[in-house]
């Protein structure tokens, strides 16, 4: 902008004196503020921004132009026709300009000279500014003023401008109404014009890539629209994007001696866009809108269509590409903005000079656990099960299983440890998405990963399942930064949303939906043990008292597959979460401690879950007392809808074998599971695979082999004392000490007193009165007050209260002998736990069966705390063949539910185990003494397996 002195005529000489030279000076037109106020913009260098300078025309008065969006602030009338007029006048146009002077609060005055014609003097000929009078009356107008007067009142008399209004009225209908438009306004002015070309004017500049447009009416009512360009994003202006001199690289460590702030680029950006484009006439094709109600679009020249800023902008390295909002516009297009950003890149122009171009994503996922794909390519897969309405897991063309997540959108969340605490919706979501996609093949398209997490749009079809979950008002739309990437449909799953909230549906519905509420028996929230306890058994209760209500068959879905053999249901009919434990069949289960149960127990979970996992199936429960466990699981059979029964399919591969012959037979399944079972057996599949003659006669050897080891390990014992269900005392007969024992107490005289030196003290072995004869033991506790001490017979294992005046020393040889009781436990097998009602009567019958008898005693091993761990048989009659015959005492307890087998038996005991497993299956299935209420807990079985025992 170059500035001169300006000489003048005779009168401008005289008035030299009184005021200071007026200053001269060229630029360009580069915004119009009102019908009086020209911004003019100098020549600009190759770093800088060209200098600004507001002209205020003097010596006219215009209409007030509304400046702000509030209420107050209104329009003039004919206001916005000054400012169209000078702006179609002057935009873009080089003029000259003088300023005459300058006020106290630096505003300049003056004039603007276009071809040689004055401005101020167009503005009042064209009937849209009237001249400044003064309130003295000597002199209203200024002489300089006065060649205006007859200008003004041309454009009275020929009704130009303003003053063709002739009342109050008229003018009114020339007052313009500007509505600063956002969120819904935003988003009902997208659907309306959607792809067209909209005739706008550039209000303001915000940003290099941010428009304020103004958008005219014919009834004057006028819209201020703020869109963001399409396929650009430009770096911030408060210089956050600053990497200072000095700085060392993260990489290299070395020092960055270069200096980078992109808010350079970024103001760059801005003036170079409002010296194009402020105040233009231009063409805006709105093409999306995001979240928040941002609009984006294409501007481009009303004159000249084909040229678009953000070309510019990329050729010039002035902003990177940004691929979610270029993906609204036109294929062709937006191939073209990314190839001018390729241009800057190459040139290393404006922020490349100290940018790294990123490498574009290529896959979903680690190429070792799901097919690989290119970003954007679509890939068929089948879903397995979903997790909620926004995620679910599919099983890819090399059947390895990915958890997917939906791009850009999320459904409301499940609480997993307490499903009262999910959000509204949530359950229903899920639902949707299971009813309409387990089991089926779909495509989804991969869009961007997050922590190696995929997230994609997903098809069934030609059908857009995150778009569908949109309009149902199942899911929202995720509000993205504006650089992070984002479905290729983001445009499309907003509209989607501003529809549904429109409409009121789903959570956007009004009253707001209330959560899904089911009565849930299955173990979902944790806690201390005694709570865990506590709830379990609660439970159980309330799973026993809906059983009633559960009778003949259910339909439902499985949630989850727990196990071959354990289900998660959830009985729709019934509004239920439940667990189902299939009945009459045994199934390897992984993490068992047999061999079946590592060699197949997950491929028989693989195979419940393939055909039954989340699908619909049919329920039908056992009633009565053996249709619930201790935990509050029903026992039951499941069915698909086509009616395979999953006990049958589990039989027919050889991954069950029948358990339960009266509970299949009770339900009606007994001679399908057979039939199934023989199939398996036939082909020696799995559980079968070593049933065949050999084996069988192997099986029979090794049998004999364990019976001959079993009689070389027998010991002649005497029990002498029951300790509880499953311990006692012994004596050992072939004791040499036995003998000497009794001799030397019998020996001792019936009337024998202590001597008055005696002290009965802790620890001390003496002899002590039962009865008419002596026996030793071993003090344990001394009362003197009551006379009194607590005394352990140690040759027979009994613990009594003896008067100290009953005890007497005995001879050191007597003393000095070992214990000839010692503590014997049943090998195999458990006592009942106390609490449960099962103790006294577990010990009653042990004692009735060995009590005070003698027996040939098996060794199975020993602990390091001297029990040893035995077999030992009684005589007992057969109630179907009404004989008599030897059995373990442990099959007689199991039988009768007075005991337990021990879950996790070291190597020494597990043939014992297996043996004995029939026995406890007849109480269990009789519901006889502690399995009354059925089978026992994980946990149970757990804390009674912890002890481990060493072989002697």
């Amino acid at each position: 902008m170059s500035a001169s002195d300006s000489g003048g005529g005779a009168k401008e000489k005289a008035a030299q004196s009184k005021v200071q030279a007026a200053k001269v000076g060229i630029g360009l037109v580069t915004n119009i503020l009102s019908g009086s106020t020209v911004v003019i913009s100098g020549q600009a260098s190759k770093d800088k921004k060209p200098p600004e300078k507001k002209i205020i025309l003097s010596g006219i008065n215009a209409p007030r132009l509304q400046r702000t969006s509030k209420e107050d602030d209104k329009d003039e009338p004919y206001a916005w026709e000054a400012r169209e007029f000078l702006r179609k006048l002057l935009i873009g146009k080089q003029v000259q300009f003088i300023v005459n002077h300058t006020d106290k609060n630096n505003r300049e005055y003056g004039n603007l000279m276009l071809d040689g014609a004055s401005v101020v003097e167009a503005m009042v000929s064209a009937g849209f500014a009237t001249v400044k009078r003064s309130e003295k009356k000597e002199r209203p107008v200024h002489p300089d003023r006065e060649p205006l007067l007859g200008l003004e009142e041309g454009a009275k008399s020929a009704g130009r401008g303003q003053f063709a209004a002739k009342s109050e009225g008229e003018k009114e209908k020339h007052v313009r109404e500007l509505k600063w438009t956002s969120g819904d306004e935003n988003f009902d002015f997208y659907q309306k014009n959607k792809g067209k070309p909209v005739p706008v004017v550039i209000e303001y500049v915000r940003t290099g890539s941010t428009l304020m447009c103004e958008v005219a009416s014919e009834d004057r009512k006028h819209m201020m629209i703020a869109v963001a360009l399409c396929g650009i994003v430009i770096p911030r202006l408060d210089g956050k994007n600053t990497k200072r001199k000095g700085k060392k690289d993260d990489k290299s460590g070395k020092k960055d001696e270069g200096i980078s702030n992109l808010s350079i680029f970024a103001e760059h950006a801005q003036w170079n866009v409002a010296k194009r484009l402020l105040k233009r006439d231009m063409l805006l094709y709105p093409l999306g809108i995001d979240l928040h109600g941002n609009l984006y679009g294409v501007v481009q020249f009303k004159d000249y269509p084909g040229r678009d800023i953000t070309k510019w902008l990329l050729k010039r390295g002035l902003g990177r590409f940004l691929p979610w909002t270029a993906a609204m516009c036109d294929p062709k297009l937006a191939e073209e903005y990314k190839k001018c950003e390729m241009m800057a890149q190459a040139e290393k122009s404006g922020i490349w000079q100290f940018l790294v171009p990123k490498k574009a994503e290529s896959k979903i996922a680690d190429s070792k656990t799901s097919a690989v794909a290119v970003a954007g390519a679509r890939v068929s897969v089948k879903v397995l099960m979903v997790s909620s309405g926004d995620s679910c897991t599919v099983i890819d063309s090399k059947g390895a299983e990915k958890r997917i997540y939906l791009a850009s959108i999320r459904c409301p969340r499940i609480d997993r440890r307490d499903p009262a605490k999910s959000e509204p919706l949530a359950f229903e979501a899920k639902e949707w998405l299971r009813k309409k996609l387990v089991g089926k093949r779909v495509t989804i398209q991969h869009e961007y990963s997050r922590s190696n997490t995929a997230f994609v749009t997903l098809y069934q079809g030609k059908f857009n399942i995150n778009t569908q979950l949109c309009t149902l008002g199942y899911a929202k739309v995720v509000p993205h930064r504006l650089d992070e990437q984002r479905a290729s449909n983001y445009v499309q799953l907003v509209e989607e949303q501003k529809m549904a909230e429109k409409k009121g549906v789903g959570q956007h519905a009004s009253p707001k939906p209330t959560p899904h509420s089911y009565i849930d028996l299955t173990e979902q929230r944790r806690g201390k043990d005694d709570k865990k306890k506590e709830k379990k058994s609660n439970e159980a209760e309330r799973a026993k008292a809906l059983l009633p209500e559960l009778s003949g068959e259910l339909r439902g879905h499985v949630e989850y597959v727990i196990s071959a053999s354990k289900y998660k249901v959830y009985l729709a009919t019934k509004k239920i979460m439940c667990n189902v434990i299939l009945a009459g069949v045994q199934v390897p289960r992984p993490g068992g401690r047999n061999e079946m149960d590592t060699k197949y127990g997950g491929e028989a979970t693989a195979l419940a879950r393939s055909l039954i996992l989340q699908q619909n199936v049919i329920v039908k429960l056992n009633g009565g007392e053996n249709g619930v466990d201790k935990r509050g699981s029903f026992f039951g059979y499941l069915s698909t809808e086509s009616r395979k029964n999953v006990a049958c399919a589990l039989l027919e591969k050889g991954l069950a074998k029948i358990s339960n012959i009266r509970a299949a037979e009770s339900a009606g399944f007994l001679e399908d599971f057979r039939k199934s079972e023989r199939v398996a057996k036939s082909k020696r599949l799995r559980v079968w695979e070593n049933f065949d003659k050999e084996e069988k006669e192997r099986r029979e050897k090794r049998q004999a082999a364990k019976e001959e080891e079993k009689r070389s390990k027998n010991l002649k014992i005497k029990v002498t004392e029951i300790v509880d269900g499953v311990s006692f005392y012994a004596q050992l007969l072939s004791n040499k000490d036995l003998s000497k024992v009794e001799s030397g107490l019998a020996a001792i005289d019936a009337s024998e007193t202590a001597p008055e030196d005696f002290e009965v003290e802790f620890g001390i072995v003496a002899a002590c009165k039962y009865g008419d004869s002596w026996h030793r033991v071993q003090v344990n506790d001394v009362d003197e007050i009551a006379g009194t001490a607590d005394v352990l017979f140690i040759d027979y294992g009994n613990k009594e209260t003896a008067n100290i005046v009953d005890l007497i020393p005995i001879p050191e040889n007597l003393s000095a002998v070992p214990s000839l009781a010692s503590k014997y436990q049943l090998a195999g097998i458990l006592a009942p736990k106390d609490g449960g009602g099962w103790t006294t009567p577990a010990y009653n019958a042990l004692g009735e069966m060995i009590y005070d008898q003698t027996f040939d005693a098996e060794i199975v091993t020993s602990d390091n705390k001297g029990t040893t761990y035995v077999v030992i048989e009684i005589k007992s009659t057969s109630e179907d063949t009404k004989k008599e015959k030897k059995v373990p005492v442990q099959a007689e307890l199991l039988r009768d539910g007075l005991a337990r087998l021990v879950p996790r038996p070291d190597y020494t005991m597990r043939y014992l185990t297996r043996e004995f497993r029939n026995y406890q299956a007849e109480g269990i299935d009789h519901r006889r003494g502690i399995w009354e209420y059925g089978e026992l807990s994980d946990e149970e079985e757990e804390d009674a397996g912890r002890g481990r025992r060493k072989r002697k």
